[in-house]
């Protein structure tokens, strides 16, 4: 009887140990894998630090297949961490090590190198690297990155934010926006000016926008918009450094990164908002995450949460809204005069499909989360909500994205209207600041 008892034991004990290793909030495979690195840190005095950090967005890394993105203090793991977020070829990445500098010195350590699970098959994926600061060394304000276990001060370093705050002050912005990406010349002025517009009626403080970029017109509204302290514009010139896809996947679109690296975008503007914003809102410039039962973002998270205990991210159920199909019989038929999509005017969505994927967009608290991907976090604490679609849609306006439905099948959702009047009336304020007209 011994033998099956013990038998037992064993096999609750494994599954036991291999759903915490799978699910245990913020990732035990990044603890696990953090932690293993912890014994082979070495301290390294070498000298002063340059004082110069980086102004580009993207910085290859010397001597490394790999780009540095942005870093951050982040010790959710463990104390003394910094946090880059980056690009790396996923195959023949050599021994990286941390330059840290704290101000009159810099450290090296071994970096902990974290290869993002969706990478959707490319060579090349969203990576972290953790590095963890000696405890002999004062506060890390600068980090760079290096194959050289020796520091080379004329190299870029980037400027270390902070992702840790006090639990009791007040958020800068309740709501914030991260787009990426801008590409191909993009120059669908009115549908942007309309995206900005609904963005901040829902009540978000700021839009993070990633260009590569952007046609000429296109470039007067993103200005517009950033000297009035509302847009922020992240130069996103991965394409400098990869062949990068405008697909996200590489028998659609070859390249070495995915979709114009769309997800290193997402979690840098992620890191960037955890400090500034309760909630970040995960979305593409032609997305929308359009309120059902509610007017404003702040009046459904408030719903949301107070019935959803611990749910820390939510995903919203994209419906696809035919550009080609107009039903408003000319009532919007307002701006023919600026170019683009006049979401107004298409109200008429693709049913949803039973059983099959649906392309879902978050809105997350961002401290919650360490890896996101496109349409899920990867890795966060707390739970996750799927929001029921009579709460909220994600509002897509694009190209038809199901050719097998006919347009005798597509449902009319007059929702965006209940936004019509203040909406007309700002887009005509930015459009008559902007374009003069």
């Amino acid at each position: 009887m011994r033998q099956p008892k013990l038998l037992y034991v064993i096999m609750v004990a494994s599954i036991s140990s291999w759903l915490l290793f799978c699910f245990y909030p913020y990732g035990v495979h990044e603890a696990v894998s953090w932690y293993g690195n912890r014994k082979r840190v070495f301290e390294m005095e070498v000298g002063s630090c340059a004082g110069n950090p980086s102004r580009e967005t993207i910085v290859p890394v010397c001597g490394g297949k790999a780009l540095l993105v942005s870093a951050f203090r982040d010790e959710r793991f463990a104390p003394r961490t910094v946090r880059v977020i980056g690009i790396a070829r996923r195959a023949g990445l050599p021994r990286l090590y941390c330059h840290i500098c704290t101000g009159p010195s810099v450290f090296s350590v071994p970096a902990a190198v974290l290869i993002h699970s969706d990478h959707f098959g490319f060579p090349y994926g969203t990576v972290d690297f953790l590095c963890q600061l000696p405890k002999k060394a004062g506060r890390a304000l600068e980090v760079s990155i290096s194959a050289r276990r020796l520091p080379d001060l004329s190299e870029a370093f980037l400027w270390i934010r902070d992702v840790n705050r006090n639990a009791t002050a007040p958020f800068p912005r309740q709501f914030s926006v991260c787009v990426s990406t801008l590409f191909g010349k993009y120059s669908n002025v009115l549908q942007f000016v309309q995206s900005m517009e609904m963005y901040l009626l829902l009540g978000a403080g700021k839009v993070f926008v990633y260009k590569s970029d952007c046609g000429p017109l296109l470039q007067k509204v993103l200005d517009h918009y950033s000297s009035k302290g509302l847009l922020e514009v992240v130069p996103w010139e991965v394409w400098r450094h990869l062949n990068v896809s405008n697909s996200w996947t590489p028998s659609l679109g070859p390249g070495d990164l995915h979709y114009h690296g769309q997800i290193a975008a997402l979690n840098d503007c992620l890191y960037r908002n955890m400090e500034a914003s309760a909630y970040v809102a995960l979305v593409d410039i032609d997305e929308v995450i359009v309120p059902r039962i509610h007017d404003t973002w702040g009046t459904m998270m408030a719903f949301l949460s107070h019935r959803h205990l611990g749910v820390e991210s939510f995903s919203f159920e994209n419906s696809v809204f035919r550009s080609n199909v107009f039903g408003d019989g000319g009532r919007f038929d307002i701006w023919p005069h600026v170019p683009g999509v006049n979401i107004l005017r298409h109200v008429d969505r693709e049913p949803l499909r039973p059983y099959a994927f649906n392309a879902r967009k978050l809105l997350v608290n961002p401290r919650a989360v360490v890896w996101t991907s496109v349409h899920h976090t990867v890795r966060q604490r707390g739970a996750s909500l799927a929001v029921p679609a009579s709460v909220a849609r994600l509002h897509h306006c694009r190209t038809l994205d199901d050719a097998r439905v006919q347009g005798s099948q597509l449902v009319r959702d007059i929702t965006l209207w209940k936004y019509s009047a203040p909406l007309i009336r700002n887009v005509n304020c930015t459009l008559t600041r902007v374009l003069g007209t």
